[in-house]
């Protein structure tokens, strides 16, 4: 007997993997809103066009971005991160307005920046904010741990949406505040 089993009801056939893709949405529901209960809140950065949640106010650096898209090797970053029992959720913004380039080598350079931290678990090429693509990857570091970085060019700023998951961590969100963070980002202005 082959083929994937299925379970009759009066009106109702379900395979085991819908079951299983229906039970994984209900742990990221129940993970989210665990999240939302520890705490997060939303902040707003209009100077970088982004807002999201976060479990803690986030500080703010600036650094230099290194880039090959620019005859100078580097155009000005601004860092908006918190760290929550070893967790790092980072929103990192690349300011490229007074350059040329490009989306798609932009996205392409960071997420071979990002592949060289370690082994790649996911490569995502459909990843969205709004109706803008990008790019979303995961790799594993040599500790156990992880990093997923979702990446979009957009009105010429490079926005990477950072995790750095170690093995071990205290974060209450547990793995579940990665996607979380992730889905509460979101653009001040349509592009």
């Amino acid at each position: 007997m082959g083929g994937s089993f299925m379970a009759d009801w009066p009106g109702r056939r379900e395979t085991v993997g819908m079951r299983i893709a229906m039970l994984t949405m209900a742990l990221l529901a129940a993970g989210s809103a665990l999240a939302a209960d520890e705490g997060w809140r939303e902040f707003s950065f209009p100077e970088s066009g982004f807002a999201a949640e976060y479990p803690s106010p986030p500080s703010v650096a600036t650094r230099d971005y290194q880039t090959r898209q620019t005859p100078e090797g580097t155009v000005p970053e601004r860092v908006y991160s918190v760290n929550s029992g070893g967790v790092i959720y980072a929103v990192e913004v690349a300011d490229f307005r007074r350059t040329s380039a490009d989306k798609d080598p932009t996205i392409e350079e960071a997420a071979r920046n990002v592949l060289a931290q370690g082994k790649m678990t996911h490569d995502e090429s459909g990843a969205r904010v709004d109706f803008n693509y990008g790019r979303e990857i995961r790799i594993e570091d040599g500790a156990g741990g992880s990093i997923t970085d979702a990446i979009f060019f957009i009105d010429h700023k490079l926005y990477q949406l950072r995790v750095s998951f170690p093995a071990a961590n205290t974060d209450p969100a547990g793995s579940s505040g990665i996607h979380f963070f992730q889905q509460t980002f979101r653009l001040l202005n349509s592009y």
